[in-house]
């Protein structure tokens, strides 16, 4: 016989199985099965980014053969901290495969970090561990570290490494005088020493950096005449207060760079206005300069060959400012850049302003960057492609509309081999220097870091 108590205990039990039945059902309805957590690994790569200034070694190397050049590279080195162009700026790191990689994965990691004061810079990479750990996975990779001006990305390093395991290359981007292994097997040290102006000391010292091939430092120098001959001595100081310099860079029809200077007094002084390194007394010394190739990373992952970009270009003025602060231009050129290079066919470079130089009559690469030197001409090629692509991945914002129409990579826009030098009266030398001479006469004397011929690819 059933009592109450057992009936009671029938139904309870009955219901809890249906409770814990209908739960059952709604979580599989509503959540499914539990994903698998993905584990992180994190990789701190810290370094010390400078410009694309020369390393000390090189710098002594040159010292008898290109006095010229030595003496131009030593007053960038003197004057300007080796932080002058990274401190502050933000950087963006990447690594993604060049080749494939098991099942056709597509590996692309980045993150983007600020420089401090100095140009420090420390990225937190978080790995998937299962790409590194228990074996790592190998390919090709690309290494490519961006500068972010004005919402777009700027090459300022691009490297493509041999054959090599991940973690391999993860750790060698974290330790401090690291290198990557290049397609032809040959290291590529990131870090070097190079000189730089310490703040502190007032001198030159040396440091431990990572150069940054994208990013260019130079002096420009204001001269009379298409042979760069000095200005009078009678009126030479009314020039340095009526004369300005400016500086544009365009990318894609797009403003990303704009500088306008007054004579630099300072250096004037330490140079005896371009003597110590020109060998010429009373030229207008304007920088420091410095600016950012205009190699263009679109979101969807594609380098574009400034040479190809529609609207790239360089704009160098002179003024003359009146009285009233009015600044009436006297001399300028609309200069394009040159064209990528690839070192031992894995490290991309170029971009660089080209200008004309009066002095050996001939248009130059404007940057001090060493790699375009005879001593690497059996190293580097040029890189002809209008596109390179170092990854695709629809999850990334962005489609690329910074492009203004079609494009595609049959559409070549090649720089001009040459840039006319103007033409004009040689200003009179008679110590009258006056608004209306300078306006009619006057006529610009650019004599940068690699002023001379025997610096240009041939």
């Amino acid at each position: 016989m059933t009592t109450n108590k057992q009936i009671l205990l029938i139904v309870l039990f009955l219901a809890i199985i249906f409770i814990l039945s209908a739960l059952n059902i709604y979580a599989g309805k509503m959540y499914g099965p539990a994903p698998t957590p993905v584990i992180y690994r994190t990789y701190t790569i810290s370094m010390n980014l400078t410009d694309s200034r020369p390393t000390t070694a090189f710098l002594t190397s040159i010292a008898s053969t290109y006095p010229l050049l030595y003496r131009e590279d030593t007053l960038v080195f003197n004057t300007t901290p080796v932080w002058f162009a990274t401190a502050n700026q933000e950087f963006t790191i990447y690594i993604t495969n060049a080749t494939p990689v098991s099942a056709n994965q597509s590996i692309i990691l980045k993150v983007t970090s600020t420089a401090n004061d100095t140009g420090g810079i420390t990225w937190q990479l978080e790995v998937p561990l299962y790409l590194v750990f228990p074996q790592q996975i190998y390919a090709q990779w690309y290494v490519v570290i961006t500068e972010n001006l004005g919402g777009n990305s700027y090459v300022a390093f691009a490297f493509r490494t041999g054959l090599e395991g991940l973690a391999d290359l993860l750790n060698n981007l974290t330790e401090i005088g690291g290198y990557l292994m290049a397609v032809n097997g040959e290291p590529y040290y990131l870090w070097n020493y190079y000189y730089g102006y310490n703040p502190t000391t007032g001198t030159r010292s040396t440091y431990y950096e990572v150069g940054l091939p994208g990013i260019s430092i130079y002096y420009t120098w204001v001269g009379q005449g298409i042979n760069a001959t000095s200005w009078p001595s009678q009126g030479f100081s009314e020039v340095l207060e009526v004369l300005k310099y400016g500086f544009s860079e365009y990318a894609n029809s797009t403003l990303i760079n704009e500088l306008e200077l007054i004579p630099n007094e300072t250096v004037g002084e330490i140079t005896n206005y371009g003597y110590t390194v020109h060998q010429r007394p009373r030229l207008v010394p304007f920088g420091p300069l410095a600016y950012t190739s205009p190699i263009l990373l679109l979101p969807n992952g594609t380098i574009i060959n400034p040479t190809c970009l529609p609207g790239t270009y360089y704009i160098l003025t002179v003024y003359y400012v009146t009285q009233s602060d009015y600044e009436i231009p006297i001399y300028g050129t609309k200069n394009y850049p040159l064209g990528l290079y690839l070192l031992n066919g894995s490290l991309l470079f170029g971009g660089y302003l080209q200008a004309y130089d009066f002095y050996n009559m001939t248009t130059i690469p404007i940057t001090p960057v060493q790699y375009l030197a005879p001593t690497y001409q059996s190293e580097v090629v040029g890189y002809t492609q209008c596109v390179l692509t170092i990854f695709t991945n629809t999850s990334i914002d962005g489609d690329g509309s910074i492009m203004k129409g079609a494009f595609n990579e049959s559409l070549v826009i090649p720089a001009p081999n040459n840039i006319p030098k103007p033409s004009g009266t040689l200003i009179r030398d008679d110590g009258q220097v006056n608004a209306e001479i300078l306006i009619r006469e006057i006529v610009m004397y650019m004599e940068y870091h690699l002023s001379t011929a025997l610096y240009r690819l041939r």
